[in-house]
């Protein structure tokens, strides 16, 4: 009579999810840290030299691929984790990291693309360097990775007020995500072109600056808001960070915008606690989503005004000030839309 032995489970698949831990997704963000570090560095070197750059090969360049380097190889180990408990596929890299898992070819393709597109065509200047093909691919790829540890965050079992780093991790990476934006956008950075010249603002073109930099910087804080409580210090983080790294890139020397990010963010922070908003509590989340941004622009364009740094008159700086409001408000409508009505489930 032969005996069949019973099958043994293989680690990784009895069904339980694969999460990187807290300190595993913090190391995540330090290296992303690394590559955005890199990629404004190479936008400041554009802005300095965009007419005589001639190569592809500077230290920029060696800066922000080498962080590339670095979270890519993070990723990786991760993902190799996951291989030897028996998980395939995207299943290999923990819960949430899939994204870096897409970002990570699309940033390498983006790079040997750049490579071959300079040698063919030349070094950009100005903002075609910016939307030029490949460099949009490295933006999206590095998008992509940056967010991994905010999307596993999101997909971890915890509470929305859960005590520990996983609201931190969140948040952080949220802030990655605002600054890579906000390079991206760096031509309508309405908090970087109006203290030279606040005049400016009343043609329509810049008045869109100022109201879509408001939406840029509002809209991270809302969607992490929709997942979790965020902890103090939040905002003033990701603010501060994000206006730090475009100071340095657009307007170098530049501190009172900085400084401004972090007294901005620290109102926030103070009005979250005050208010304690979410989806639980609407009439709240509401007045949160339309004082925030103007925790950003009232000091800002009334500072401007008071220093005589602008001739912008109060129902035009005001006014201003209260439209990036609204834009908050309409922001949280759609990161928390009002339930639909049991009949509209129906079929």
């Amino acid at each position: 009579m032969t005996t069949v032995s019973p099958l043994l489970p293989q680690a990784g698949l009895s069904g339980a999810a694969y999460r990187a831990s807290t300190r595993q997704n913090l190391l995540t963000i330090a290296l992303g840290w690394w590559l955005l570090g890199g990629i404004f560095v190479d936008g400041w070197a554009h802005n300095q030299f965009g007419e005589s750059l001639e190569t592809f090969f500077t230290p920029w360049h060696a800066l922000f691929y080498s962080g590339f380097l670095a979270v890519a190889g993070w990723c990786l180990r991760l993902a190799s984790v996951g291989w030897r408990q028996g998980r395939r596929g995207l299943a290999a890299f923990p819960e949430g990291y899939h994204l870096a898992a897409l970002g990570v070819p699309v940033f390498g393709l983006g790079g040997v693309g750049d490579m071959v597109w300079h040698t063919v065509f030349g070094i950009e200047v100005g903002i075609e360097a910016l939307l030029s093909p490949t460099h949009l691919l490295l933006f999206a790829g590095a998008a992509l990775i940056v967010a991994s540890p905010l999307n596993a965050a999101w997909r971890s079992p915890v509470a929305r007020t859960a005590v520990g780093g996983v609201r931190w991790v969140a948040a952080l990476s949220g802030a990655s995500l605002l600054a890579a934006t906000a390079f991206m956008h760096m031509y309508m950075w309405g908090l970087l072109t109006v203290p030279q010249g606040l005049g400016w603002v009343q043609t329509r073109g810049e008045l869109s600056a100022v109201l879509l930099t408001a939406l840029i910087m509002t809209a991270p804080v809302l969607l992490i808001l929709r997942r979790f409580a965020l902890p103090f210090g939040a905002v003033t983080v990701m603010y501060f960070v994000t206006n730090l790294g475009m100071s340095f890139m657009l307007a170098p020397g530049e501190w009172r915008v900085p400084l401004l990010a972090a007294f901005s963010g620290l109102l926030a922070d103070a009005l979250h606690a005050l208010l304690r908003p979410g989806a639980a509590r609407v009439w709240q989340l509401r007045a949160f989503a339309f004082l925030l941004p103007l925790c950003v622009w009232v000091p800002f364009l009334g500072g401007a005004v008071r220093l005589g740094l602008s001739n912008l008159s109060l129902e035009l700086w005001l006014g201003v000030a209260v439209m990036t409001g609204l834009g908050g408000v309409a922001l949280s409508a759609l990161v928390f839309p009002a339930p639909l009505p049991p009949q509209a489930l129906e079929e």
